[in-house]
């Protein structure tokens, strides 16, 4: 073969300003793409987290058919008081809750009864939970958990919340809502904050600290816990009525507290209250009493204060309750 053939034979190499050229086409498309990439991705959590909503709802439901339609209590002691609700000694923290109940309808292990409320360090030992549908992808990206949910505190009421708060102690008069009690607007499951001591404890259960504690003046105000679409209470409660936003007030942010207290839970204004942690932090997913399950948008401030959501009151009530031995009273709030 002749030098000419030879040097045709040999393969061209790549000059430096080629190759600069082709990796700077590969980082550009690598920064458009790992975007998209990520909202897929984002996306993917949400829909997820709507499924393990809808699978909720379904052995909530499952409960109530097969307890002549009554919803269980939100929580309670294993061991309580059968007046005050007050735990009784040797219970040691123990609880029965209404995401243990569903676990094991689903037929999978909760630790929600085995968790101590008090939260101190040696009784972080709850067991492993493996149903999987009460944890939502978005919120185990802040810190692995047990319960990214928490149920409605009107409708899921919690016996220690309901003992009377004024004069002798006598049993409670509200029991969980029934299925006929409730509204197709009504949510009964959504979203909530995470914070480092739910690693190893249930957390939140109900939602108690929505619309800046105004759900816990039903042990004392009872007609503002139930809907009633005369609304005649709005003009006794600031003049925000049934079909106004909730107000989630009271140095709320849309944050998943730090753990800074010693037991590595946040109170109010956190306790349960709605986290819009979807789509970057402007959605939250709740559930509703008809099945639906659906994200409701908020706006923001750059410090997750609020600054307008969809999320209305008569979403937090339920029907007026039959022989509550109260009536409705527009002088009385």
């Amino acid at each position: 073969m002749s030098l000419h053939n030879r040097a045709s034979a040999r393969v061209r190499a790549f000059t430096l300003v080629e190759l600069l050229v082709v990796i700077g086409i590969i980082a550009v498309l690598i920064g458009v793409l790992l975007p998209v990439l990520a909202g897929v991705s984002q996306r993917g959590r949400d829909l997820k987290c709507q499924a393990n909503l809808r699978t909720c709802l379904q052995l909530i439901f499952t409960y109530a058919a097969e307890n002549k339609g009554s919803l269980p209590y939100g929580w309670y002691y294993n061991r309580s008081h059968p007046v005050t609700w007050q735990e009784m000694p040797g219970n040691a923290g123990r609880l029965t809750t209404v995401f243990a109940l569903i676990s094991r309808l689903s037929g999978k292990q909760y630790g929600g009864d085995d968790v101590f409320i008090d939260h101190t360090p040696s009784h972080r030992d709850a067991p492993v939970n493996n149903a999987p549908f009460l944890k939502c992808p978005e919120a185990q990206q802040v810190v692995p958990h047990i319960c990214s949910y928490v149920v409605q505190f009107v409708a899921f009421i919690t016996p220690y919340y309901e003992r009377q708060l004024v004069g002798p102690p006598k049993p409670i008069q509200y029991k969980p809502a029934k299925t006929k009690d409730l509204f197709p607007f009504t949510i009964l499951i959504h979203d909530t904050a995470v914070t480092s001591g739910m690693a190893l404890d249930v957390g939140y259960v109900t939602d108690a600290d929505v619309d800046a504690q105004r759900m816990w003046r039903g042990a004392i105000a009872p007609q503002q816990r139930y809907y009633d679409f005369g609304d005649p209470y709005s003009r006794l409660t600031g003049g925000v009525g049934n079909n106004r936003p909730v107000a989630v007030g009271g140095g709320w942010r849309n944050i998943d507290p730090p753990g800074n207290p010693p037991d590595g839970f946040y109170g109010f204004p956190y306790q349960g209250n709605l986290r819009w942690r979807h789509q970057k932090n402007t959605s939250v997913n709740v559930g509703y009493a008809d099945g639906r399950v659906e994200s409701s948008p908020g706006k923001f401030q750059p410090d997750g204060t609020l600054r307008s959501h969809d999320v209305l009151r008569k979403s937090f009530m339920t029907k007026w309750p039959s022989g509550m031995g109260l009536e409705r009273n527009p002088s009385y709030p």
